[in-house]
Parts: C-alpha cells; sequence; structure tokens
C-alpha cells in the first residue's frame, strides 16, 4: 500500500507541476467568438491574445508590448498567484522525491519524514495559491461579460474559458491531491526513536516474553 501511495503522489506531483507551467506558457485562458457564424474566434491568455480567423485560416497574435504596461488587476493578480504556485511546485517536487523510499538521497527514516511534511505543507500552498488564482480570473471574466451584456450592443460575442484555464484547474487539483497522498505517508512512516536505551530495553522484554 504505501509503495502505491509514494507513486501516486510521484505522478500526480509531476502532472500538477506540467499543467501549472503549461498554463502558464499557453494563451487561450479566454475563448470569444465574434459574428453571427463564428468566422473567428479570439483567445485571450495572461500575456496576450491571438484571433484565428476561420475563413483565411490564419493565426495572429498580439503580444503586449511592455509586460509593466498597466493590466487589469485580476490578470496581474492570476500571474503572480501562478507564478508563486509554480515555484513552490518545484520545491514540494524535490522534497517528494527526497522523502519517497525508493530515492536514496536521504537514508535515515527521521529525514524523510521530514521531506515528506515539507513537501505536504508546499503542495497545500501551492494548490490554494493556484485555486485563489484560477476563481480570480472567473470571476473578473465573469463579470466582465455580464457588465458587457448589460450594454446591449448587437451582436455581441459569447465567450468560454480555454483550455489554458483547465489546465490551471487540473494543476491545483493535482497540488491538492498530492499533498494529501504524501500526508498519508507520513502516517504510514513510523518516526524512530529518539532514546536507544528505551528501546533496547523494550526489546529486551519483548525477548524474555516470546522465550517464556
Amino acid at each position: 500500500m504505501g509503495s502505491a501511495a509514494s507513486l501516486a503522489s510521484i505522478c500526480s506531483g509531476a502532472l500538477s507541476f506540467v499543467c501549472t507551467v503549461g498554463s502558464l506558457c499557453t494563451g487561450c485562458w479566454q475563448i470569444n467568438s465574434k459574428g453571427s457564424v463564428a468566422l473567428s474566434m479570439r483567445c485571450r491568455g495572461l500575456w496576450g491574445e491571438c484571433v484565428w480567423d476561420k475563413f483565411v485560416k490564419i493565426w495572429t497574435c498580439d503580444v503586449f508590448s511592455s509586460y509593466l504596461n498597466p493590466h487589469p488587476a485580476a490578470i496581474i493578480f492570476t500571474r503572480a498567484f501562478l507564478i508563486t504556485s509554480a515555484v513552490a511546485g518545484i520545491g514540494a517536487f524535490l522534497c517528494l522525491l527526497l522523502g519517497c523510499r525508493y530515492f536514496s538521497c536521504c537514508q535515515g527514516p527521521m529525514a524523510k519524514h521530514r521531506c515528506l511534511r515539507l513537501s505536504v505543507g508546499f503542495y497545500l500552498f501551492s494548490g490554494l495559491t493556484s485555486c485563489v488564482g484560477v476563481i480570480r480570473y472567473c470571476v473578473y471574466v465573469f463579470s466582465q461579460h455580464q457588465y458587457e451584456v448589460s450594454l446591449s450592443i448587437p451582436g455581441f460575442p459569447s465567450f468560454e474559458y480555454g483550455y489554458s484555464l483547465w489546465m490551471a484547474v487540473a494543476g491545483s487539483l493535482g497540488a491538492l491531491a498530492t499533498a494529501f497522498t504524501a500526508y498519508y505517508e507520513v502516517r504510514l512512516i513510523k518516526t524512530p526513536s529518539t532514546n536507544p536505551a528505551k528501546e533496547h530495553a523494550g526489546n529486551s522484554i519483548r525477548t524474555v516474553q516470546t522465550y517464556v
């Protein structure tokens, strides 16, 4: 059971990091369709936006000229929290590998126990920060869309959340799942006794009782 939990935590931890970094590198957090027959589609991301013309079948991307330009607070908030989550995910995964029973970097049971505890804390922090960033972005997009709908503009485009956002959701859920799996591993590992004399006496008593 312990080996299955270790394998599951490593796989989910790696998947969480890949999804979080992928959501930062790709630029399709929000999808808008223009026109009554949806002749074009626009993908908005955290770093720019791209337009797909279905008639000529060409992608046209526009990246922000400077990341220091004034942007909506929700975009900056989501960027900061996703980057923080990715950095925390790196530390969490390293601690998870050091605490895994199949890696011989940390030989002592106490050292592995501490590394697993650190990975639980890092993964909880990574998953929660990613969740907060995603929720803040979703609220911003939905409120902005509702405001534009209230203006009753003819032919106003609809919107939906893009695949980059769902990758960030998968990354945050994977980080939380890894935290709970690593916590289960921590409960499985028995903390070694810090009093060798007492442990030796206990072993002697058990040996005598078994002999009798």
